[in-house]
């Protein structure tokens, strides 16, 4: 893949960093507990904490306690803040092509 950097986030959760990557994996743990992106959007603007907890897991491919964690430290920095950096990924994750995908008619021979 070209643009394997496009749509990646850093979430600064009080002293931790997650990256979180645009990949299929992540798609269907978010999926899975939302039953679709739709639901993590939502999640999102309903300022969830637990959702957006979700959301930086599944991305960072966290489990378990690690994953756990996360609750808290989104309470922690604030929903609001960690909403609005939570956007770009999402965004990213509906299209993982990116804004430009690619030339639109072929070079001349």
């Amino acid at each position: 893949m070209s643009k394997t950097l496009y749509g990646t986030v850093d979430i600064k959760l009080g002293d931790e960093t997650y990256t979180l990557t645009p990949t299929l994996g992540a798609v269907r743990a978010i999926e899975a507990y939302f039953g679709g992106l739709r639901g993590a959007s939502q999640a999102i603007n309903a300022l969830s904490i637990v959702g957006c907890a979700v959301i930086i897991a599944g991305g960072a491919g966290l489990n378990g306690k690690d994953a756990e964690a996360v609750t808290d430290l989104v309470w922690q920095a604030g929903v609001l803040d960690v909403s609005v950096q939570l956007n770009a990924y999402l965004v990213a994750l509906y299209n993982p092509k990116g804004p430009d995908a690619g030339k639109e008619k072929p070079a001349a021979a």
